[in-house]
Formats: C-alpha cells, structure tokens, sequence
C-alpha cells in the first residue's frame, strides 16, 4: 500500500505547484506583495493569516517537494494543503565545499604538524578513507571534517583561497600561521551557484 501512496501524493503536491493564479487569487492583495519588507507589512496587516517568512536553500533543502521551486522566479505562487506560498526573493550565490583535517599549531610545532600532514596525505593517496583520516586526526570536533557548503568570505582568506584555487578531489594542505591553523583539505565539490528563496507562506483563512 504505502508504495503506491507515495508517488500519488507526491505528484498532487507537484502538480499544485503550477496552479499560481488561483492560489495568488485567493488572497486579496497577495498579488501586491514583491519584497520582503511589503510580505512583512502585508503580515501585520492581516493577522489572521498566520504569516511566516522563511527560507530554502538548494545547497541543504533537496527533497522532493522542495527540489522544483529552484527553477521558479519572484512572484511565484503555489498552495499546498492549507498553506498559500509566495517567492519573495531569489538570491544566488557562488559556493564552495570541501572535507578538512585540522591540526592545532598550539599544540604541535610547525615541524611536528609537517610530520603529521605528510602522514595523512600518504595513508589517503595509499587508499585510506578520508572521512576516517578526519576521524583519527582531526581536532576541532566535526567528526566528518564537512565544511558544508559555504560562501565567499566565510572562511578565512588562506582557506577560501586555496579551496578556489582547486579543483573537486585535489588534496592539500592549508597555512593560516597567524591563528596556528593548519588543515589538510579535499575539495568534495566543483564550485556551484547555491541558491536561496525567501518564501513567504500564509494560513488560507478567511481575512
């Protein structure tokens, strides 16, 4: 049974995503509505509404129901169970990922971290498992050593800058000697354009 259920559902959901008009129709004044700052007004106006301005992105958010509103532009509007959305904002941006190892300089001399890194790179270009290199070695905590995906001026230079200057599945290491960081790195990913939807959704309730 459940079988069958899933891929029903799912093109209901799906298909509804393309029936804009009426759901913009609904709600008077919705088709006003462009930018954050008026959704915001337009939420205070109407109460009852049960206004909520979030966010997706297509670097974290992936299901299946999610997945088809990356294609679409502002002003895009769908309902979906009791819920009208509209696209308020669409932003791209350039994003980076990779896997690191760190090591602290605090706690190891510069020569011992070389020793270290050297180590690393050997066991991983002899077919050790980088995920399980991180876990033996790494030493701030993240057990999967994942940057996730990040943006430009979210890391330090010395990171972001090598991470750019490579490309997916290089394997490097990384000096930044003024915090005592040293890493170890694998670039995971090629470069992509991330991007992020300002949605906002309302109750379909009578105003």
């Amino acid at each position: 049974m459940a079988t069958y259920m899933r891929p029903t559902m799912l093109m209901i959901a799906l298909l509804s995503i393309f029936f804009t008009t009426a759901a913009q129709n609904s709600i008077p004044g919705l088709a006003d509505v462009r930018t954050i700052s008026q959704a915001e007004e337009f939420m205070v106006k109407y109460p009852a509404l049960q206004g909520k301005i979030f966010t997706v992105e297509s670097g974290k958010d992936t299901s299946e129901l999610i997945a088809p509103l990356y294609s679409k532009q502002n002003g895009f509007t769908f309902s979906m169970d009791n819920y009208t959305f509209k696209v308020l904002q669409v932003d791209s941006t350039l994003s980076f990922r990779a896997r690191y190892i760190y090591l602290n300089g605090g706690h190891f001399s510069k020569a011992q971290i070389d020793s270290l890194r050297s180590l690393i790179l050997s066991k991983y270009k002899n077919g050790a498992n980088f995920i399980e290199l991180v876990q033996e070695y790494n030493m701030d905590g993240n057990m999967t050593g994942d940057t996730q995906w990040f943006t430009e001026n979210q890391m330090v230079p010395s990171f972001e800058t090598a991470v750019r200057q490579h490309k997916k599945g290089d394997i490097f290491t990384v000096d930044t000697p003024g915090m005592n960081w040293y890493h170890v790195v694998l670039k995971t990913f090629d470069d992509s354009f991330i991007k992020q939807l300002s949605l906002l959704r309302l109750q379909r309730n009578e105003l």
